[in-house]
């Protein structure tokens, strides 16, 4: 069986949040700058800074879709078969990096048969993680490898060969294991691959960087013989758009699941922080009863509690957020593709399918975020109730200490009025004081009967203003 291939191809389709939920200017800034990285990292500083400027000036610009250079696509340097193209989507950077070897000595594009065991694939694959510097999309990528057959194969022949081009593309490597499924598009034979690893043994954030580095979407697209390369081309290029656009719903479901596991660790551990606070509500009926309430002490645990309630209340919202986009995402997913099938009705295009319809992929991410929305959001309830009912029982014993120190205070102002018009009644009768070192007055009838009727009043006040400092601090 021979095994050559004429025009073997690469396009990767890579993927970088622009903007997410919560992020400062700052941290968009530098989403902007890392992804001009990617296709402006081979030039010096300043002329870096020159295009990083020209391009920053889409960054809030509210159109859908923005091709960010003014050439369109940026060449790589001559001879090489191969070119850059940047876009903004939405929240979504989006580029497309292509490579096809090199030109022939007149400038054309290179129509020689080349042999699979010298490994064409695996070159350019390298050639373009060279290109950006080895960097990877932080929502994701996917890898399109394709290229035209020399004889007619059947179908166990075309899938042999699309095994070797598979084997060039990554390391770990499981035909059987990874393969979704295969259809038609455009009279050539199409297979997706998708590898994730399992038990990466790490949560939250650090489980997307290592998911990320370890996963691959790989799709093989063989042409038959019977097409001549420039059609071939012509083919592929018509489908590149709906290709960005499609693995960026895919894309952007996986990752939004991922991030829902982070939140949901957050979520959890927000729970377990909120359970001594639990325990101590629990106890509030005995305390009351026993008159044995610490106000302070309330207040201290209202005070972490509405922290802790704080902290729930933005991981529920994100999480909520990462169902919202899995929707969203996947709703735009099926609608893509059923485009494409109404576009390309001669092709074969079911096994795309498998990922927006079978239990095991977005219907299980789309599941288990609603699964976990349903568990948590009841914590958000408890945390609110849990502070209405500490705070209503600050709020009714100051209000018991208040009442009663307004009725202390009442009672005050009569001894102080009494005392007044006692003293003013008398006040004729006394001679006046000569110096302030006469302290005759204390013990004249007027300071005296004052005292005999205020005492009565300001004695409870004294006590019950003492009550209630050291009931406050204690």
């Amino acid at each position: 069986m021979s095994e050559e291939i004429i025009y073997p191809s690469i396009d990767l389709f890579l993927y970088d949040l622009k903007d997410g939920l919560g992020q400062e200017q700052s941290k968009i800034d530098q989403n902007c700058r890392n992804f001009c990285q990617k296709f402006y990292g081979d030039l010096d500083k300043q002329s870096f800074e020159e295009k990083y400027t020209q391009f920053h000036k889409y960054q809030n610009t509210d159109v859908d879709v923005i091709e960010l250079l003014d050439t369109r696509t940026r060449q790589f340097p001559s001879p090489l078969d191969g070119y850059y193209y940047p876009l903004q989507i939405g929240d979504t950077y989006a580029l497309q990096v292509n490579d096809s070897g090199k030109r022939d000595v007149n400038g054309r594009y290179n129509d020689e048969r080349q042999n699979i065991k010298d490994e064409p694939f695996l070159k350019l694959k390298q050639e373009i993680t060279q290109h950006i510097s080895g960097q990877t999309g932080t929502i994701g990528q996917t890898w399109l490898v394709w290229g035209k057959l020399t004889s007619q194969k059947n179908d166990a022949e075309i899938e042999e060969i699309a095994q070797k081009c598979y084997t060039q593309i990554v390391s770990n490597y499981d035909w059987k294991r990874d393969l979704i499924g295969k259809g038609k598009l455009e009279s050539g034979t199409i297979f997706e691959l998708w590898y994730t690893p399992q038990n990466l043994g790490v949560n939250g954030k650090e489980f997307w960087e290592k998911f990320r580095q370890e996963s691959h979407h790989v799709l093989i697209w063989l042409f038959p013989d019977n097409i001549s390369p420039d059609d071939m081309r012509k083919r592929v290029q018509s489908v590149y758009y709906e290709f960005i656009r499609l693995w960026q719903y895919r894309h952007k479901v996986v990752w939004s699941y991922y991030q829902s596991r982070y939140q949901k660790t957050v979520l959890k551990k927000e729970y377990v922080e909120i359970q001594p606070s639990i325990k101590q509500a629990s106890e509030l009926p005995k305390l009351l009863q026993t008159n044995s309430l610490k106000l302070s002490k309330l207040q201290e645990t209202l005070s972490a509690n509405l922290i802790n309630l704080s902290d729930y209340t933005i991981a529920l919202n994100y999480l909520e957020n990462q169902n919202r986009t899995i929707q969203l995402n996947l709703d735009n997913y099926k609608s893509r593709l059923a485009d494409m099938h109404k576009k390309y009705t001669g092709s074969d295009l079911k096994f795309l399918e498998t990922f927006s319809d079978s239990e095991i992929y977005a219907k299980k991410y789309q599941r288990q975020v609603e699964a976990d929305l349903a568990n948590l959001n009841p914590g958000l309830t408890l945390l609110e109730n849990l502070n209405s009912t500490v705070q209503g029982i600050i709020d009714l014993e100051q209000t018991k200490s208040d009442r009663a120190l307004d009725n202390t205070i009442a009672l005050a102002g009569i001894g102080l009025a009494i005392s007044g018009i006692t003293a003013t009644a008398i006040s004729a009768k006394q001679p006046p004081v000569t110096s302030y070192k006469d302290f005759s007055f204390l013990g004249s009838p007027t300071f005296v009967w004052s005292m005999i009727f205020s005492a009565p009043f300001l004695i409870p006040l004294v006590f019950r203003l003492l009550y209630r400092f050291f009931r406050l601090f204690r």
